[in-house]
């Protein structure tokens, strides 16, 4: 059977129109057919922490205001260590520090000494350096059997240095 000439035209006519149409092409009076074009997706680049730099680090520089030791380097602020809280009997003493860190930090309890009433320099029962990363933490340090009455807490972060921070009994 044979198809009648007009219905083919019709028929080859929307054809084309849709093929024209699908590359972009628009009939007259039609609005183009935006096309959509998938975007690669971008890398995610994940930028490591800083190291944790240590307490000792001679580049550091320490600077006391009441209960509060600033720590910064090169003028950036790494952290600040606050004396919380400290109890004192006849022959020992507790010290609670709160550290608030900008990058991480390795303190010493080993470089905070308890200073008593004759002159001695007493160390903390706590030995191992603690790591602190970005954020708050405590840290408490204990100090028991001292000879004489204890006076006062230090911060001697360089070895063989003086002390970068005291806190007296009140």
């Amino acid at each position: 059977m044979k198809k009648p000439l007009g219905v083919a035209l019709v028929v080859i006519g929307l054809a084309a129109a849709a093929s024209l149409n699908s590359i972009g092409v628009a009939s007259a009076g039609q609005q183009p057919v935006p096309t959509v074009v998938a975007s690669t997706p971008m890398a995610s680049v994940t930028v490591p922490a800083p190291p944790a730099i240590k307490d000792s680090d001679p580049s550091l520089t320490f600077a006391q205001n009441g209960r509060i030791v600033t720590v910064t380097r090169r003028s950036t602020p790494v952290a600040t260590v606050t004396l919380t809280s400290a109890t004192w009997s006849a022959h020992s003493a507790t010290a609670v520090l709160e550290v608030t860190a900008n990058r991480p930090i390795i303190v010493d309890p080993a470089m905070f000494i308890l200073y008593d009433a004759e002159g001695w320099e007493n160390e903390a029962e706590q030995s191992k350096p603690v790591r602190f990363g970005a954020g708050t933490a405590t840290l408490t340090l204990t100090f028991t059997g001292t000879p004489a009455r204890p006076e006062a807490f230090g911060w001697v972060a360089q070895p063989d240095g003086d002390a970068v921070a005291v806190w007296e009994r009140g």
